[in-house]
C-alpha cells in the first residue's frame, strides 16, 4: 500500500477483526487525549515502580559490572567507552525529539503516531549506515582499530530501537508505569546475564558490545507486545513541518546533554588512552546510578504528570516542590555517600586493579548531587512548553564543561572529575530559572535542597570520624562497607526526621494516596 498524506476514518471497536485488534484499538486511543484524572495516584504508582526498578537496576548493573570488572581489562571497558561515545552521538538522531513531541501534545491523532513512526524508522536505517561508515574514521580518531570493528556491530541496534519510539510513548502519554517498569528491568537483567555469559566464555570486549544487541532485540520483542500498536503506511508532512520547531528545540537540548555527558569521555579516551579511559568510565558508570536510575526516569514519570497540570498553576507549584523535594532527599545521601566510602568501594566492587579510579569516583559522585537533583527543571521546561529557554541556558552549562574539561585533562583523570564536579554546580542556576516559569523563587529552592544538605553533611562527618578513630574494624571489606553505610543511614534518617518537617508531611501524603488507591 502507497504512503498517503489523506487522514483516514477512525476505527472503531466494530472495525476490528480479531481480539488484538482490539486490544491495539483500546490503548492507541487512550494514548489520544492526555488525562489528568486521578494524576495525584499515578504519580504515585509511577514513583513508586521507579524507585523499585532504580533498586533492581542499580543491583544489577552494579552486579554485572562487579563480575565483568574481573573478566575483563579497564582496557576493554575504555575500547567501549570510545565506541559509545559515536553511538550516543548518533542516537541523538534516533528520534529528532519526535517522542517528547508526542507525549506532551495534550491532543494527538492516530495519523500523528503513524507518522512518527516512520520518520523514526527512517532515520534509524540511516543512522545505522551512517555509523557504519564512519566506524572507519573513528579508528583513526582514537588511534584503536578495536573501536571501528566494534562500531560496525553496534550500528545494528540503531534499527532495531528505531521501531519502538512510537511504542515508548505510548506508555509515557498513558502513564503505564508498570509496563515500563518490567521492560526496562527485563532489558538491564537480559544485557547482565549475556554480557557475564560472553566474557566467561572469552569474549572478551565483545561480550559488551554483543550483550547490547541481544538485549535491544529482547526489548523489541517484549515493546511490541505490551504495546501492540502497528503502523499504517501513511506519513503526513504537514505534521512534521508542524512540529518541527519544538522537536528542533528538543533535538537540541539533546545535542547539549551529549556533549555534556561524553565531551570528557571523548578527552580523556583520545588523550590519555583506552586504559585511563576505563577507570574514568567505570568511575562515570558508578556516579551515573544516581542521575540515570534515580533522575532521569523520574523525569520521565514528572514530564506527562506536569505536562496534564500545565493549566492548574498552583496545583503544579505544589507537585514541583513536593517533587523536588523527594528527590533531593534520596540523591543528597546517595552521592555523598559514594564521595566517603569510595576507598573501601573500589576494591570490593572491581579489585585491586581498579584503584586508580578512586579520586576520579569522590569527585564525580559530589558532582552527581546537584546534576541529579536539578533533573527536575526538564519536565518543568518541557511542560511550559519552553524547550528553547532550556537550550540556551543549556549551551552556556555546556560551555562551562568543555573549558574545564581541557584545561585540566594534561593531569588527569581526577584532575578532569573535579572539573566535571565544579561545573555541575552551574545545574543549579537551570533549576532556578525554571522555578521562576511556574513562579516559585528563590527561598523556595532553598528550602528544597536545605535539609537534605544538612543531614548529608552531619552524615559524612560521623563517617569520616568513625574512619578516623577506626572504630569500625574488620578484616574483609564488605564488613567494613556494610558498617558505613549502616551509621551514615541512621545519622542522615534522624537528622532529617528532626529538621524536616516538610519531607515528613510529604511522605505521609504519598503513602495515603497509595493507600487510597488500593
Amino acid at each position: 500500500m502507497p504512503f498517503t498524506t489523506q487522514r483516514r476514518r477512525r476505527p472503531n471497536i466494530a472495525d476490528a477483526a480479531t481480539r488484538s485488534d482490539i486490544r491495539e484499538l483500546g490503548i492507541v486511543r487512550r494514548a489520544f487525549v492526555l488525562r489528568d484524572a486521578d494524576i495525584g495516584h499515578r504519580v504515585v504508582s509511577g514513583g513508586l515502580y521507579t524507585v523499585l526498578g532504580i533498586a533492581l537496576r542499580t543491583i544489577l548493573t552494579i552486579g554485572s559490572v562487579s563480575v565483568l570488572a574481573r573478566l575483563l581489562t579497564p582496557a576493554d571497558f575504555g575500547h567501549v567507552a570510545m565506541a559509545m561515545v559515536v553511538i550516543e552521538l548518533a542516537g541523538l538522531f534516533s528520534n529528532f525529539g519526535f517522542s517528547s513531541v508526542l507525549i506532551q501534545r495534550r491532543v494527538l491523532a492516530r495519523l500523528h503516531l503513524d507518522t512518527v513512526f516512520w520518520a523514526s524508522a527512517g532515520l534509524g536505517a540511516l543512522l545505522a549506515a551512517t555509523v557504519f561508515g564512519a566506524s572507519f574514521l573513528a579508528s583513526e580518531v582514537f588511534k584503536s582499530p578495536i573501536t571501528g570493528d566494534l562500531l560496525r556491530v553496534l550500528s545494528i541496534n540503531f534499527l532495531i530501537s528505531s521501531l519502538t519510539v512510537t511504542h515508548e510513548a505510548i506508555l509515557a502519554r498513558l502513564m503505564m508505569f508498570r509496563q515500563i517498569f518490567f521492560l526496562q528491568i527485563g532489558a538491564v537483567f537480559i544485557r547482565a546475564c549475556a554480557a557475564i555469559f560472553l566474557a566467561y566464555t572469552g569474549f572478551g570486549v565483545w561480550s559488551l558490545a554483543l550483550a547490547s544487541i541481544v538485549s535491544g532485540v529482547a526489548s523489541l520483542l517484549v515493546t511490541i507486545v505490551l504495546v501492540p500498536y502497528f503502523a499504517r503506511l501513511r506519513f503526513n508532512y504537514a505534521y512534521i513541518r508542524s512540529i518541527w520547531r519544538t522537536s528542533s528545540s528538543y533535538f537540541g537540548s539533546g545535542i547539549l546533554f551529549y556533549i555534556n555527558t561524553n565531551a570528557d569521555l571523548f578527552l580523556v579516551g583520545r588523550q590519555l588512552g583506552a586504559t585511563s579511559l576505563g577507570y574514568y568510565q567505570n568511575a562515570r558508570s558508578l556516579t551515573d546510578e544516581v542521575r540515570s536510575r534515580l533522575a532521569i526516569p523520574l523525569q520521565r514519570v514528572l514530564f506527562p504528570a506536569f505536562s496534564a497540570m500545565q493549566h492548574d498553576v498552583s496545583r503544579l507549584q505544589q507537585s514541583v516542590i513536593r517533587s523536588g523535594r523527594l528527590l533531593a532527599a534520596v540523591i543528597f545521601p546517595v552521592g555523598t555517600g559514594i564521595f566517603c566510602i569510595s576507598p573501601e568501594l573500589v576494591p570490593l566492587l572491581y579489585g585491586d586493579q581498579w584503584l586508580p579510579m578512586i579520586p576520579a569516583l569522590q569527585m564525580l559522585a559530589l558532582a552527581s548531587i546537584p546534576r541529579a537533583s536539578a533533573a527536575i527543571a526538564t519536565p518543568i521546561f518541557n511542560s511550559q512548553n519552553r524547550v528553547g529557554l532550556a537550550f540556551q541556558y543549556n549551551t552556556v552549562g555546556t560551555l562551562i564543561m568543555i573549558m574545564g574539561v581541557t584545561l585540566t585533562i594534561p593531569y588527569g583523570i581526577g584532575a578532569v572529575a573535579k572539573a566535571i564536579a565544579f561545573s555541575s554546580l552551574y545545574m543549579l542556576v537551570m533549576l532556578r530559572v525554571a522555578f521562576r516559569l511556574i513562579g516559585l523563587n528563590s527561598s523556595t529552592l532553598l528550602s528544597v535542597f536545605f535539609a537534605p544538605a544538612v543531614a548529608s553533611s552531619l552524615m559524612a562527618v560521623s563517617i569520616f570520624a568513625l574512619r578516623a578513630k577506626d572504630v569500625i574494624d574488620g578484616t574483609q571489606l564488605i564488613g567494613i562497607v556494610l558498617g558505613y553505610i549502616a551509621i551514615g543511614a541512621f545519622v542522615y534518617s534522624a537528622s532529617l526526621f528532626l529538621i524536616a518537617s516538610e519531607l515528613r508531611a510529604d511522605a505521609r501524603s504519598v503513602i495515603s494516596k497509595l493507600f487510597k488507591s488500593r
